[in-house]
């Protein structure tokens, strides 16, 4: 008899679909954004969104775990209102001010962008922020009585009407001014998705009785405040680099590129390389966080036990990230003109698809020093890539314009992956073991990505020709590297079964042997 589906596994699953679609959403439908309005649209797009996305991370990730974790520390239900009233009124002062800054600082921020004409588009970019008071607060309680699905619902339909609205507000925009007009799009999408999110969360919270407010400061608020800031800001860590990366770019690129250029345009073209990395490392790392709360389970009690699946996580996220990142350099050719209509821009998108790898290994350590308790690790980790990114962009941008830029990510990320990696190891989570499986993975990267490289080279005809020629390299390369590193064995067959579909429809090698099963 199969046994019941415990609720912190049913929540976690919950989770992370909703996880995946949204961040699927988000980073997909900037495409069509970007053949409705070109690399200059797009070029608004992505200097005046990161600066909501940064923040709506902790809304959405960080404050809610915070206040969950609160809410369980003090289970009585005046406690669970004195709480939930403290935490909201701390956030709509702090969000308040930070729209209210981006609002009223718009023309300081486009000056220093370089772009006095990202005002308007940055204007609206204030909005949204007033509403993640109330979603962070009412996700926060629904986690801490171990109930994900409205996280989960508000969060899918808000990246769904976010997109909806942004592709329409852009269109309109378009036609009825500029980009600049349709670049107000991200702050009058974000709102709207802020809103729709907001009105899904009502529709569960209006049951529920503990929810009402109760004014009353509750003990020790001073440090309930401080824990909800920096415990905040440590436990978004994993989920930030990307949107914080983008966020300097915004500030660091447009003003540096070498004289001559339209620099608006190249920019845009730079651009391009974001959803496609992340979407990429979101994908992987929905294989490696499958053993984060086996981890987190086992750290107090068997610490290696914990380090085992921390092991077997980064080892998943490395084996299928790096072919994430070669395969999608390999193809870059045909995925630049399937996309964005041509092929500008391609060598720089290249070299921006191997940031998949150590964005991805970054993310996944930063979940498993959160799951081990040491989120300030990730969190100040996180901090050193981004300064050193930004001191990359000033000295490579003036010398070698967007490449520069690209070298600067990948760098920077290739760094803050290494260091994280040390910090598992020193801290005990991570324990290096045979480097085997690594030179296996090796193999099989070379001969796929050789492989790619040569089917996706050659002219390239027409946009439809090339999308359905990026269909069959890619299904091609997929079922060619799956194949090389089921017959290297190299993962074990307890790692090869916690592949989702794969482990069940294709069994380890060694299973189908009848090998040995350890």
């Amino acid at each position: 008899m199969p046994h019941p589906t415990p609720s912190w596994a049913k929540g976690a699953a919950y989770l992370s679909l909703a996880a995946l679609a949204a961040k699927g959403l988000s980073a997909l439908y900037k495409i069509p954004y970007q053949n409705m309005t070109g690399d200059t649209g797009f070029y608004v797009y992505q200097q005046v969104y990161p600066l909501y996305g940064a923040v709506l991370v902790l809304g959405t990730y960080g404050f809610p775990l915070v206040i969950a974790k609160a809410l369980i520390d003090n289970g009585s239900r005046d406690g669970i209102r004195s709480l939930l009233t403290f935490y909201t009124a701390i956030m709509i002062v702090l969000f308040g001010l930070l729209g209210g800054a981006v609002t009223l600082a718009a023309p300081w921020l486009a000056a220093l962008m370089g772009d006095p004409a990202l005002t308007e588009p940055l204007r609206w970019m204030g909005l949204p922020f007033l509403l993640i008071p109330f979603a962070a607060a009412a996700r926060g309680y629904f986690q801490h009585d171990s109930n994900t699905l409205p996280t989960a619902v508000s969060q899918v339909i808000e990246q769904f009407i976010r997109v909806i609205v942004i592709l329409l507000a852009a269109w309109a925009g378009m036609q009825l001014g500029s980009v600049y007009t349709a670049g107000a799009s991200a702050g009058i999408g974000a709102f709207a998705g802020g809103a729709a999110g907001l009105a899904s969360l009502w529709f569960y919270v209006r049951r529920e009785e503990s929810i009402r407010p109760d004014f009353r400061l509750p003990p020790a608020w001073q440090g309930l405040m401080r824990e909800l800031l920096v415990k905040g800001l440590f436990v978004s860590a994993s989920a930030m680099l990307l949107i914080l990366f983008q966020l300097i770019d915004a500030f660091t690129i447009v003003q540096r590129l070498p004289e001559g250029l339209q620099t608006a345009q190249e920019k845009g073209v730079y651009d391009r390389s974001w959803p496609l990395i992340q979407f990429g490392a979101v994908v992987i790392t929905v294989f490696s966080y499958a053993a984060l709360p086996a981890v987190a389970k086992a750290w107090p009690l068997d610490r290696r036990r914990a380090s085992e699946e921390a092991g077997s996580a980064l080892k998943l996220c490395t084996v299928f990230g790096a072919a994430a990142a070669l395969g999608m350099a390999a193809v870059m050719p045909l995925l630049n003109v399937s996309m964005f209509t041509d092929a500008s821009g391609t060598a720089v998108l290249q070299v921006m698809a191997l940031s998949i790898l150590p964005a991805a290994v970054f993310m996944t350590a930063a979940a498993l020093l959160h799951a081990a308790d040491h989120a300030g690790t990730a969190a100040a980790l996180l901090l050193g890539a981004l300064a050193g990114k930004a001191v990359l962009n000033v000295l490579l941008v003036p010398v070698a314009g967007t490449m520069g830029a690209a070298a600067a990510t990948v760098l920077a990320a290739v760094l803050l992956a290494a260091a994280s990696v040390r910090s598992l190891i020193r801290i005990g989570v991570l324990r290096p073991g045979p480097g085997t499986w690594l030179v296996k993975t090796g193999a099989a990267l070379l001969i796929m990505t050789a492989a790619a490289w040569f089917a996706a080279s050659g002219p390239i005809g027409s946009r439809a020709g090339a999308s359905v020629q990026l269909a069959l390299v890619s299904g091609g390369g997929a079922v060619l590297y799956i194949g090389i590193i089921w017959r290297l064995s190299v993962f074990t067959v307890r790692e090869w079964e916690m592949l989702p579909k794969l482990g069940t429809r294709l069994p380890h090698r060694r299973q189908s042997e009848g090998g040995n099963h350890v």
